[in-house]
């Protein structure tokens, strides 16, 4: 296998390079929705692990160092080290001490065998060998995971231009056990006490992607109108975290103004580090 033949990081590294000032105005309001989920469960002095941020064009890392101070820590952990890059040029320098950028493949190469098999024209695989144990150094005060779970598969199928039927092939047969090692991998990074933070992008209304009601009729009860929205359950963390049984305390709702014409519905769910995973790495088989 050739480890340079990352189909999943290359696709990401380039839709994170796109449109970098025009996102950092555009989503300001995000970073806010954001650092309110995030500042009551963040300590002074705390260590935090931000994943899947990239360049944290909608998330509030400033604000984040800021508050855990000289003696905190803030963990990067992403396999686009070209976007993390961009996020810590953007510190201070007295910040970006405080920040670590950790190179890591949360699906731990198993993304890239989906999508180079798809590529290739070669047999699928039955088996996937996922990663459970914790990322980084662990035990942190407070883990973010941060709109990564829609695009374990989904940019590299765009990049491969892979047909839609093929598309929704693949994401029936692996986006759900790509989706629950994640979820476990982040939740068995935190502390026992501690919090994680599952940012996810549920819903998208777009002139191709059509719902049943408006993006401004949903955010006044997201809560019962999510249920009625077209979605794609196998990469939500929320419902993987109630298969799991782990302890949620809390969920926001706020819009993610995309692009001009595309917006999301994003649910951050808040769940306590009570379930963890094992360190072992064992695969998920998957034969349909």
């Amino acid at each position: 296998m050739n480890e340079y033949d990352t189909v999943a990081r290359t696709a990401n590294a380039t839709n994170n390079a796109k449109h970098q000032g025009l996102r950092l105005d555009r989503w300001h309001m995000v970073r806010d929705s954001a650092w309110g989920v995030i500042e009551p469960r963040l300590p002074e002095d705390g260590r935090v692990c931000l994943v899947g941020a990239g360049s944290c064009d909608d998330l509030p890392l400033a604000r984040i160092v800021e508050r855990v101070g000289a003696a905190g820590s803030v963990d990067l952990v992403d396999f686009d080290i070209s976007s993390t890059d961009r996020a810590l040029h953007r510190l201070p320098a007295e910040q970006r001490a405080r920040v670590t950028v950790l190179a890591d493949d949360v699906t731990g190469g198993s993304a890239d065998l989906v999508l180079r098999a798809a590529r290739d024209r070669t047999p699928l695989p039955d088996a996937l060998p996922l990663p459970y144990d914790a990322l980084g150094a662990g035990e942190y005060d407070l883990v973010i995971g941060d709109m990564l779970y829609t695009q374990l598969l989904h940019a590299g199928m765009l990049a491969l231009d892979l047909p839609q039927p093929q598309q929704r092939a693949l994401m029936r047969r692996y986006d759900a056990p790509l989706t629950t090692a994640l979820v476990h991998r982040l939740q068995a990074s935190a502390r026992p006490g501690g919090h994680v933070v599952h940012i996810h992008d549920l819903a998208c209304w777009a002139s191709a992607h059509a719902q049943l009601v408006t993006l401004d009729e949903a955010l006044v009860d997201p809560c019962c109108a999510w249920e009625r929205l077209r979605r794609h359950d196998a990469c939500d963390p929320h419902l993987t975290l109630g298969r799991i049984g782990a302890n949620v305390i809390d969920t926001a709702w706020w819009r993610w103004p995309f692009e001009p014409n595309k917006h999301f519905l994003v649910r951050a769910t808040v769940a306590r580090a009570d379930v963890g995973a094992s360190s072992e790495l064992g695969p998920i088989f998957r034969t349909s």
